[in-house]
């Protein structure tokens, strides 16, 4: 089972340096879906099967939403400057930063396990399992892809998918320092996911509706007849 897992986490980090990169809007947002998606099992030991299906549910009807709204999108888009060479090497990068940093907190957690037993995957990055480290790369590559998007990026998708990407990497996060398996806490990022994923179809379909397209620009007004906004004209 550990290898599987272990490849899930590169097949999550593949998927958000397409989320990133591609150009084709409904390419990068599938790229999105299998992220959201993958992170969520990409833990040692698993969570129940109640809380797998709320975020398999939430991811699910996150990325069903955005690939709605982007049915009239026009290809391409600008997507990340660097092109998909450029994110996987960031991607590459981070995902190792991860692993090696994921031995330095086994080591503060076995040193701290005298005050009582960890559990969970607490327990499992502390005996060494590879599964926390690559969980923990995993998250830092999907951090280090989405601050592009969400600090410069220069169309609302990419905005929305860099959030997305985020969300998703906490919960990884929260899946390598997790001190056991909590089904609240997994409902409440699958209805967080969920939520987060309707906010970003409302905006792209708003963006597509009022400009055509997906880019940032300010907003145009009319004020006393003239024109403010990128469509002003000098006197």
């Amino acid at each position: 089972m550990t290898p599987a897992i272990i490849l899930l986490a590169a097949v999550v980090t593949v998927a958000a340096v397409i989320a990133t990169s591609a150009r084709e809007p409904r390419f990068a947002a599938l790229g999105m879906i299998v992220a959201l998606v993958g992170s969520a099992y990409v833990t040692d030991p698993l969570p129940g099967l109640v809380a797998l299906a709320a975020r398999l549910a939430g991811s699910a009807l996150a990325g069903y939403l955005v690939w709605v709204a982007l049915r009239g999108a026009t290809p391409p888009t600008s997507g990340w400057r660097v092109g998909w060479p450029g994110a996987a090497g960031v991607a590459i990068v981070a995902f190792a930063i991860g692993w090696l940093a994921a031995g330095s907190i086994a080591t503060t957690l076995a040193a701290a396990s005298g005050s009582g037993p960890a559990v969970g995957a607490a327990a499992a990055l502390a005996e060494g399992s590879p599964v926390p480290r690559a969980a923990l790369g995993a998250a830092l590559a999907m951090i280090a892809l989405a601050a592009a998007p969400v600090l410069i990026g220069r169309d609302v998708l990419r905005l929305g998918l860099g959030l997305l990407l985020l969300l998703a990497a906490a919960g990884l996060l929260r899946n390598v320092m997790a001190v056991g398996t909590d089904g609240p806490v997994e409902l409440a990022l699958a209805v967080l996911t969920a939520f987060a994923g309707a906010a970003v179809a409302a905006v792209v379909a708003r963006a597509l509706l009022v400009q055509g397209d997906l880019e940032l620009r300010p907003t145009t007004r009319d004020i006393g007849g003239w024109r403010h906004g990128d469509d002003a004209q000098p006197r």
